[in-house]
């Protein structure tokens, strides 16, 4: 059994039967937030001795639902503002909340509120921040801010933004990300309808391995071509439902001359999904995509207006064939030729 990235997840079922799994005996559980037990009634699982909560393992104690709360307890910590306030405000015990390792902040609703960023501080062994359905414009602040904080906050690996419908952008202009992006590996950001920007201009993420938007429907392009340079751990791109988006790759303005290579090294999932605007990866004809990796999970759908993957030129040598809206096309003359023809087909 495998239960992943159900955000909104907080028992395998509320109510209070008895659930007999005779032939359980691995149990997988990633990014369920809220998950705090498995289920109200009681569990029989006889082969099941241990389960994989993230990525740790951990024997069962004495059956799975107190597993489940241990893990959570121990490692999984939601607040919404006014318990942030007390905790903020409050005294107490220095190493309180040292286990805490997945800390998700919602329901700030006070528009004047910026998020509490030193407030992570609190939190020495954190490694995913999870921030939704609040009223912030912005997340991570102007380098200035972050200097006053270095060493104090810990440099967390997954950041998850959801359902901020005030959100502009989630990382300061200014901000160097020093503290923060040097070891994030997942990003996804979900439903912020006034996001304009994903990360300043020449940023990197040497370590990002996931990366996941959808439902950001002011965003033109996903990021600048200096970022893209620096995805050469990313394993999975996944991009749906941006009504705005043109473009996956934009080149930078200060570029517009120069020849480049960029290499996804590790890429081996590619999914663009109702991307209406899209027109291409990257329109600029002076790159080349190299794709190394890429091999069976490409698929692109409801994208109507992409009549070719990218400008320049596009390497991917273990790629036999793409999924583009319910069918599976082989490769004909390379993965641009094959989705122009699609294109053409279409019309």
């Amino acid at each position: 059994m495998k239960l992943e990235n159900l955000s909104s997840l907080k028992s395998f079922c509320s109510y209070n039967y008895t659930f007999m799994f005779p032939s359980l005996d691995k149990l997988l559980i990633m990014y369920c937030r809220r998950m705090s037990m498995f289920c109200a009634g009681d569990i029989h699982a006889p082969l099941l001795k241990g389960m994989r909560w993230g990525n740790h393992e951990k024997l069962l104690e004495t059956n799975l639902n107190k597993t489940t709360q241990l893990l959570f307890t121990q490692e999984g910590l939601t607040l919404n503002q006014k318990n942030a306030t007390m905790i903020r405000d409050g005294e107490f015990q220095a190493n309180l909340f040292d286990k805490v390792r997945t800390l998700c902040l919602e329901s700030f609703v006070d528009e004047s509120v910026t998020f509490p960023y030193s407030f992570l501080g609190r939190f020495p062994n954190l490694q995913e921040l999870c921030v939704e359905h609040s009223c912030f414009e912005e997340i991570i602040p102007s380098e200035a801010q972050i200097v006053n904080h270095m060493g104090k906050i810990a440099s967390f690996k997954e950041l998850y933004v959801g359902y901020l419908d005030q959100l502009k952008t989630i990382w300061n202009d200014d901000s160097q990300l020093q503290p923060i992006h040097q070891d994030l590996k997942r990003l996804e950001v979900e439903c912020c309808g006034r996001l304009i920007k994903l990360t300043p201009s020449f940023v990197s993420f040497e370590n990002l391995t996931h990366l996941k938007v959808c439902g950001c429907h002011q965003l033109i392009y996903l990021v600048t071509s200096s970022t893209a340079k620096s995805l050469v751990n990313l394993q999975r791109l996944e991009i749906s439902d941006c009504e705005r988006m043109e473009e996956i790759v934009r080149n930078n303005e200060s570029e517009d001359d120069v020849e480049a290579t960029i290499r996804f090294y590790s890429l081996w999932r590619l999914q663009l999904t109702d991307l209406r605007s899209l027109k291409s990866f990257c329109s600029q004809n002076h790159h080349t995509f190299k794709f190394p990796s890429l091999q069976y999970d490409v698929s692109i759908s409801g994208c109507q207006q992409m009549k070719m993957f990218c400008g320049g030129v596009v390497e991917t040598p273990k790629l036999s064939n793409v999924k583009i809206d319910e069918d599976r096309l082989y490769l004909e003359g390379g993965l641009n030729k094959t989705i122009e023809m699609a294109f053409l087909n279409k019309v």
